[in-house]
């Protein structure tokens, strides 16, 4: 028996065969037809998991493409991503070394490099980081700032403050600037541009205010706890028990406030600036900025007040020492 078209039926199989490419043919046809099928890309999987921020689950599949092939680019920018985004910046160091090589994760990979050696605690390895990274892209702002951030830790604060300057330029009110230029302000007694530029980044924000009630009135408990031990004069066991308060309570701003004053009330002034700074670069919140502001104002009024030409005045208008 012929087809309509005059064909007989096995012609005609082998004319579909040979006029509709294979590959529209097998799409179109059941499974079990023999078309072979085209294994699975584990990158593919990975990268879907880093779309719906499963880091953990992709880290088993990047171990085993890493022991497969240690040197390609992208797979080491995705290990390295999934163990930042884990709590693991330590280690991704060094897939981050292997990938900031590769010019399509120069930038990506050389920020990423920068905060984890930040967060390492070595600022010239992330100087070195990001400068890459912004050879790429040498007008992006958050690296500016990132760069600002490291160069401020490191103790290089005229070239924080270049790569501040250049990025209020480029973006004032860019979110990244505002911790970085207020640290860098403060540490050149420029207090007012400082309190300005707070006032310009104040975000707003909401919280539970249930939520919030109860973790403060626990904290308000452990600091009474702390402060009445401080007034028995046990001072080395309020020093514990403040120390205890602030590591349950880190961005609780009474309990900074408390402990604040816990180190001025003991002599450790520098350890209070310290705490201070630390909280505010920690939470970017505008509190922590307007109190470290005003300290600061105050404590450079304070060392006006002492400074060796203010005490060698002195010391003249006495008249010299009875020999």
């Amino acid at each position: 028996m012929g087809t309509e078209t005059g064909l007989p039926m096995k012609s005609a199989v082998e004319w579909i065969r040979r006029a509709i490419p294979r590959s529209l043919l097998c799409g179109a046809l059941v499974v079990g037809t023999g078309c072979p099928q085209k294994p699975s890309d584990p990158l593919d999987e990975i990268r879907a998991l880093h779309g719906r921020n499963r880091y953990e689950d992709s880290l088993e599949g990047l171990r085993k493409l890493m022991d497969e092939d240690p040197t390609d680019p992208e797979v080491n920018y995705l290990f390295a991503k999934a163990l930042m985004q884990t709590g693991e910046p330590s280690l991704a160091i060094w897939p981050l070394r292997t990938s900031v090589e590769s010019p399509a994760y120069a930038f990506e990979a050389g920020m990423m490099l920068a905060r984890a050696t930040l967060d390492s605690r070595t600022p010239q390895d992330a100087i070195d980081a990001v400068t890459r990274a912004l050879a790429a892209e040498p007008d992006n702002v958050e690296a500016l700032a990132l760069r600002a951030h490291a160069h401020f830790r490191a103790g290089h604060h005229a070239d924080a403050l270049n790569d501040i300057e250049r990025a209020v330029e480029l973006d004032p009110n860019h979110p990244a600037i505002l911790v970085p230029r207020v640290l860098v302000l403060l540490d050149f007694g420029r207090v007012d541009e400082a309190e300005a530029a707070l006032d310009a980044g104040r975000p707003a924000a909401t919280e539970s205010a249930e939520a919030q009630l109860v973790e403060k009135t626990q904290a308000r408990l452990c600091l009474t706890n702390a402060a009445f031990a401080f007034d028995r004069g046990d001072r080395k066991s309020a020093e514990v028990m403040f120390a205890d308060c602030l590591d349950a309570y880190p961005t609780d701003p009474i309990v900074v406030d408390w402990v604040v004053g816990f180190y001025d009330a003991i002599d450790e002034q520098e350890r209070a600036t310290d705490l201070l700074r630390r909280t505010f670069e920690a939470t970017h919140a505008m509190e922590f900025g307007y109190t470290l502001s005003r300290r600061s104002r105050r404590l450079s009024d304070e060392e006006r007040l002492i400074s060796p030409h203010s005490a060698m005045s002195d010391k003249l208008s006495d008249g010299p020492d009875p020999g």
